[in-house]
């Protein structure tokens, strides 16, 4: 029997970054499918939303708690720094990634590739208006990973995490590509990730190579700067 089990679909951003931080942490686990809005859901979590975490008689919702409890009830290193400063700085960039990048990034996968490829229009209106947004991300992302660090330092940390999977699936998009292209450190930080043996034992390594296989549109609405 696992330690924790996470209840989620398979195929939520969220729930990567918590595997992630799991296999980072050393901590074993198993997924247990929800239909999403089911009344199985709604009672672990009321809001509807993934994943939820089981350890024993806990249960949380929320991937900030999640990961959290996960850093700090388990033996393993630390994904957390140790000094005010620096778990101040983990915090930002989740709030940052959360707030800002999942919004966009994720959206913007989306609607550039998911939709068409289930012969659903892209909200154009969107795709043009995300260009400032996706640019000023890229930027301070670019800045606070060059030099071979990482979102809050040296190490690697929970901040990472978060930010992996949108960064990735939106790197798949012709204006994705091209920001990371622009952005060196970025493309670098993206890389390391990838070659972390957490990332080859996720779900999302195998999703992301499925999701290769959709076809990329040729034309971009706008030239990322």
């Amino acid at each position: 029997m696992a330690t924790i089990t996470f209840h989620s679909m398979a195929d939520s951003a969220y729930l990567w970054t918590a595997m992630q931080a799991a296999d980072e942490k050393g901590v074993d686990y198993e997924l247990v499918p929800l239909e999403l809005g089911s009344p199985e859901h709604l009672a672990l979590n009321p809001f509807g939303k993934m994943p939820v975490l089981q350890h024993g008689d806990v249960v949380l919702y929320e991937t900030l708690a999640i990961t959290h409890y996960i850093d700090r009830a388990f033996a393993g290193p630390s994904l957390q720094p140790a000094d005010p400063l620096g778990q101040a700085e983990v915090l930002r960039w989740i709030s940052i990634v959360n707030a800002y990048v999942f919004p966009t990034m994720n959206r913007f996968m989306k609607e550039r590739l998911v939709r068409p490829a289930w012969g659903f229009p892209s909200d154009e209106a969107f795709l043009a208006g995300a260009q400032a947004p996706l640019g000023l991300q890229m930027r301070l992302i670019g800045e606070a990973v060059a030099d071979g660090r990482y979102l809050a330092g040296p190490e690697f940390t929970l901040a990472d995490s978060f930010l992996f999977p949108h960064l990735l699936f939106f790197g798949r998009t012709p204006e994705g590509a091209a920001l990371l292209a622009r952005n060196p450190a970025a493309a670098d930080w993206l890389a390391r990730m990838q070659s972390r043996p957490s990332y080859a034992k996720s779900p999302m390594s195998q999703s992301f190579e499925m999701f290769q296989h959709i076809a990329v549109p040729t034309t971009m609405l706008w030239e990322p700067e």
